[in-house]
């Protein structure tokens, strides 16, 4: 089993781009295989890897709704499921993408929606990290999305408000008992030094902060020009600071 890491936070903290930078830094590293794992709907993750999506884990559920009674004879739908998820990973250049879409439409469809997760899982197996996008507030932990992970990066931006929901999620992840081993905030898009009103709100609310990550004009004028985050300067700001933060970890 590989090394699982969940990025989590609220809307607005650039969650997405910090494990697109995580990302691109475990190709570099070439410790092993990387599975990038967009839990988010709204997905967007494939745009900073630079790959196209074709085809959604919600797609498919959707279509084993509607087509589970019409399943070739010889073919169990334990089977089919795992060739669905196995023929919508997405190859990209060091890293495959599986991109979990939206949820069900109406009605529920709890054997089928197991079934993915069952292969979900097995497949995550087939990797030595696995990084996991997920959507904005806290909606992936209560439907235990997020579960088993060896590290809970929670991304908040520079505002008692952001570290307020962040620990908010730290708090939820455990009731919920998501098994993450470690749990670690990281300030994103700091301007400057943080502010030791922060810093001290922070140490109050028995946070350990893995690390800070700058905003990035370089980020900000390659995401406008459509590039990726593989084509960001090697001189990057942010991407160093990652970097040091996949240190910290051992990665």
């Amino acid at each position: 089993m590989g090394i699982n890491i969940a990025v989590a936070g609220k809307g607005g903290t650039g969650k997405t781009t910090v494990s697109a930078l995580i990302i691109r830094v475990l190709i570099e590293k070439k410790n092993g295989s990387v599975l990038a794992l967009d839990a988010d709907p709204n997905s967007n993750l494939n745009e900073l890897l630079g790959v196209k999506v074709t085809k959604t884990v919600g797609q498919l559920v959707e279509e084993f709704k509607k087509n589970g009674g019409l399943i070739s004879s010889g073919m169990y739908k334990d089977q089919m499921v795992e060739m669905s998820i196995h023929q919508s990973v997405i190859e990209g250049n060091g890293f495959d993408l599986l991109v979990m879409g939206r949820g069900e439409g109406p009605g529920c469809y709890c054997a089928a929606n197991n079934l993915f997760r069952k292969y979900i899982d097995v497949i995550q197996d087939n990797y030595n990290y696995v990084v996991m996008d997920n959507e904005a507030g806290m909606e992936h932990l209560s439907r235990r999305t997020t579960h088993d992970i060896e590290y809970l990066l929670i991304i908040s931006d520079p505002s008692m408000r952001g570290i307020l929901t962040a620990a908010r999620l730290r708090d939820l992840s455990k009731e919920l008992n998501i098994n993450a081993r470690q749990i670690f905030l990281i300030i994103n898009r700091v301007n400057g030094e943080i502010d030791r009103r922060l810093l001290n709100y922070i140490s109050e609310s028995k946070f350990e902060i893995l690390g800070a990550v700058n905003e990035d004009r370089k980020i900000t004028n390659s995401e406008l020009s459509g590039r990726t985050i593989f084509d960001l300067s090697s001189s990057s700001k942010a991407l160093a600071q990652v970097k040091d933060i996949i240190k910290k970890i051992n990665l």
